[in-house]
């Protein structure tokens, strides 16, 4: 029934705002936790062009962390089971597949948008929405969003930015958020309470997911540095589907860097 919902509806400008309100107090801040490589000259282009402005934001998303989201996702994983919270995991996995599959085709990667297409079918039909059986027949997520369609197409990065309460990411990648939003069934769910507490309940596992990674980013002597490096690292995996050229150049953005 939570499926049915979240895949009929509209919204309203008001109720985007509300949620995005409601979203942004409980963001899992998804820099949380990664590891980081050392900073590299990249050369005349600066690395962190808003460096004065993101640190500000980042020591204001930690103390958020700190006192509010990490607090309930800690909260979270104690009270559910881990066999039930990956059962709540592929139910979100399975809502990105629109997502998913809309991005892939317009980056022209039509065989893995129509394997996502497969995916999806059948683990909202067979599965539930809650287990996975695409997986068992080899049919493997292809993730993409519109940040990474936008850097398919040539627009450049604009720039690394930390956003209050999302956490970092780059121009680029925050003036696509709207799109990928508007492709996300939970958006689109009729019912205002029901769709505010699928969004936040979405945001408190991802947090809690996070959460065995705390120790490296606590331990480290500049917090910052090592989530934007990290923060970097994985983009430019994800902007060359898994397999990014062997070079320095870890820090570049666009997929069609040399």
């Amino acid at each position: 029934m939570l499926l049915t919902a979240a895949l009929r509806g509209r919204r309203g400008a008001r109720s985007w705002r509300l949620v995005g309100v409601l979203l942004a107090a409980l963001a899992a801040l998804a820099s949380a936790g990664c590891a980081g490589l050392p900073q590299q000259d990249i050369g005349p282009e600066p690395l962190d062009r808003f460096e004065r402005v993101n640190r500000g934001i980042y020591r204001f998303n930690r103390g958020f962390d700190r006192n509010l989201a990490r607090p309930i996702a800690r909260g979270y994983d104690r009270v559910v089971p881990p066999r039930v919270e990956r059962r709540f995991r592929n139910f979100f996995t399975n809502l990105a597949a629109p997502t998913d599959i809309a991005n892939n085709w317009l980056q022209g990667k039509f065989k893995p948008g129509f394997s996502d297409l497969g995916r999806f079918l059948l683990n909202t039909v067979a599965g539930g929405g809650f287990f996975d059986p695409a997986k068992k027949l080899g049919l493997e997520r292809h993730p993409e969003d519109f940040g990474q369609t936008l850097a398919t197409w040539g627009v450049p990065p604009g720039g690394y930015f930390m956003m209050p309460f999302f956490g970092p990411g780059s121009v680029r990648d925050w003036g696509a958020w709207r799109i990928d939003a508007g492709l996300d069934p939970l958006w689109h769910v009729d019912d205002t309470s029901t769709r505010n507490g699928l969004l936040i309940w979405r945001r408190i596992s991802d947090r809690a997911a996070l959460l065995p990674a705390e120790r490296v980013r606590e331990e480290s002597l500049d917090e910052y540095a090592l989530v934007r490096e990290a923060w970097f690292q994985r983009r430019r995996y994800e902007l060359f589907d898994e397999a990014p050229p062997q070079n320095d150049d870890y820090l570049l953005l666009d997929s069609d860097s040399d």
